[in-house]
């Protein structure tokens, strides 16, 4: 293996789903011989320390987090691990807080590194506000999805398009901009996106977020070109970027 001396930086969301897919891919990317930084706050941290191959050189970061009374968290609180899911949205808010943090963590790796910034960050589907952050530094930025591409993508239409309002059909809705997935009813969907009305929080949140994936340099998805190439396709239409499938990424047995 050659000895790249590149840094990676790998941020996901504190999810344990999430947190488990990313060092998947942070475990990959290290065979490659790139030098990984796995970014998250510091329970999670704590939680990955025992997760982490002994032959592994990944190094841990942590990034402060402190919920306010404003969040409507629980005080403490990092991840989903014992949220219900009516405050998961909370967190995920909450955690554009990280923002100047994690500014000044990439400005204190590229100091370290005699002005080198990192080549790339790889930041989860939530943390769409760190493309600008890495085009500050002048870094590559990609996006991790921990799913498919054509789960995504009826995600990303739902939010956007909030097509169950608008259905002529009082249980069946297709999503304007991805007729090639069919036609769903409203028992498939979420609590929180069956009373989505644009103007609530999870609305306003996922309007925001979701448009700045456009601002990302590529789209990776943990998935395979030939099952879902309608899901794939989706995506480079929309956001006419990079959109690249580098599934299936797994843990290393016993992990």
């Amino acid at each position: 293996m050659t000895e790249r001396n590149e840094n990676i930086v790998i941020f996901p969301f504190m999810a344990q789903g999430h947190i488990i897919a990313f060092l998947g891919l942070a475990l990959q990317i290290e065979q490659r011989g790139y030098n990984i930084i796995f970014v998250n706050t510091p329970i999670n941290i704590k939680k990955l320390q025992q997760s982490l191959p002994p032959t592994s050189s990944i190094r841990l970061l942590e990034i402060p987090f402190n919920n306010s009374e404003d969040d409507d968290l629980p005080p403490g609180v990092e991840n989903t691990d014992v949220l219900p899911p009516n405050l998961i949205v909370n967190l995920i808010k909450a955690y554009v807080s990280l923002k100047p943090s994690f500014r000044q963590l990439i400005s204190n790796l590229t100091t370290d590194c005699g002005g080198n910034p990192p080549l790339c960050i790889v930041a989860d589907i939530f943390f769409g506000w760190l493309a600008e952050i890495a085009h500050e530094f002048g870094v590559f930025h990609s996006i991790f999805s921990c799913s498919g591409a054509f789960g995504l993508a009826c995600y990303y239409s739902l939010w956007m398009n909030l097509p169950h309002l608008n259905s002529n059909s009082a249980a069946e809705f297709s999503f304007p901009d991805f007729p090639e997935s069919g036609r769903f009813h409203t028992t498939q969907l979420a609590a929180n996106m069956l009373v989505a009305d644009g103007n609530n929080p999870p609305s306003v949140f996922h309007r925001k977020n979701l448009p700045a994936w456009s601002n990302s340099d590529e789209l990776l998805f943990n998935s395979v070109e030939e099952l879902d190439m309608i899901g794939l396709a989706y995506f480079r239409s929309k956001l006419g970027r990079l959109v690249c499938p580098l599934g299936p990424i797994l843990l290393p047995p016993g992990k």
